[in-house]
Formats: structure tokens, sequence, C-alpha cells
């Protein structure tokens, strides 16, 4: 019946409401990023990779470059966001409300299992995203990869084949139906 304690109470399970959903948004946003950037940093080194692999590298020795990094990249990135999420953002929420409430100083416990699951996940989205892309680059011949890669073949849409429509459209509105589909 108490307003304060109640408020306290509806805030406290706010906060506990974010506290699951918010670290699996951004884990789930930081995997995406990981996969996108590893892939496309093995996509845009295709030249150098076919020359490794021309030059007579084997194609452990040119993997185990990419796999370096991304590793590199997970666990430097783990260690950052686990000491931003244990120990930076709770401390920002509790001087926040500690303007509303009288609370007294937090205390930070260090989840260990929790990190090491999230090491994890990291290490296999980054290091997985870079493996699949290593093997698919490397199955390739060294000339196939020293040549610009060929765009994808662009697809008909439904509308071209109805030649009234279509016919009378102009090359901007063609080409803005087939980005549209």
């Amino acid at each position: 019946q108490n307003v304060g304690y109640v408020s306290y109470l509806q805030d406290a399970d706010r906060i506990d409401n974010i506290s699951k959903v918010f670290p699996v948004v951004f884990f789930v946003v930081a995997a995406l990023i990981s996969l996108t950037s590893m892939t496309r940093m093995v996509e845009e080194q295709r030249v150098q990779i076919g020359t490794l692999k021309g030059l007579g590298y084997s194609k452990r020795q040119i993997a185990n470059k990419y796999l370096l990094y991304a590793t590199l990249a997970a666990v430097l990135g783990s260690i950052l966001g686990v000491s931003i999420g244990f120990y930076f953002i709770p401390k920002i929420i509790c001087n926040m409300y500690g303007m509303m409430y009288n609370i007294g100083d937090p205390v930070l416990e260090f989840d260990v299992g929790l990190t090491a699951a999230g090491l994890l996940a990291a290490s296999v989205c980054t290091v997985g995203a870079t493996v699949y892309s290593c093997i698919k680059a490397l199955a390739t011949t060294p000339a196939t990869l020293m040549r610009p890669k060929a765009p994808k073949s662009g697809k008909r849409v439904l509308l071209e084949k109805i030649p009234f429509i279509w016919k009378h459209l102009n090359f901007t509105q063609k080409v803005t139906i087939r980005n549209i589909f």
C-alpha cells in the first residue's frame, strides 16, 4: 500500500526484465556484425588468398592468418563486453536509481559460467564464420581467386512477363521495380 515501496518494486521488476532481454539482443547483434565482418574480410582479400595459394602456401597456413584474427577479435571483444556489462552498466543504472531512491552501493557478482558461455558463443560465431569463408575461398583455384568476383545475375520479376505494362515503363522505373523485388 506504500506508494514509494510499490514504485520501487515496479522499477526493480522493469530492470530485472531488461536485464534478461538486453544481453541476448546485444549478443545477437554483435554476433551478426562479427559474422558479416569476418565473411566480408575474407571475401575482400580474395586476390591476396589467391596469390598466397599460387605461391605454394598451404590452405592451413592461409586460413591460420584469418583464424588468428577472428580468435583475437572474439576474445578481446568478449573481455571488453564483460567489463562493460558486468561493471560499468550496472553502476550507471544504480546511480540513476540512486537519485530517486535511497539505496546503497551495488554488490556486483562476477558470473564465471555466464562469461565462459558468452566467450564460447562469440568464438564459435566469429571463428565459425571465418572457417566457412576460408573453406569456401580456398576451394577455388588461385587463378579464379585473383580475378574479381562476378556479380550475381539479375533475376526477372513477374511484371516483366506482362509485356503491355513492362514496355511502357522507362529505365528508372524498371530498375526501381527490380530493386524492390
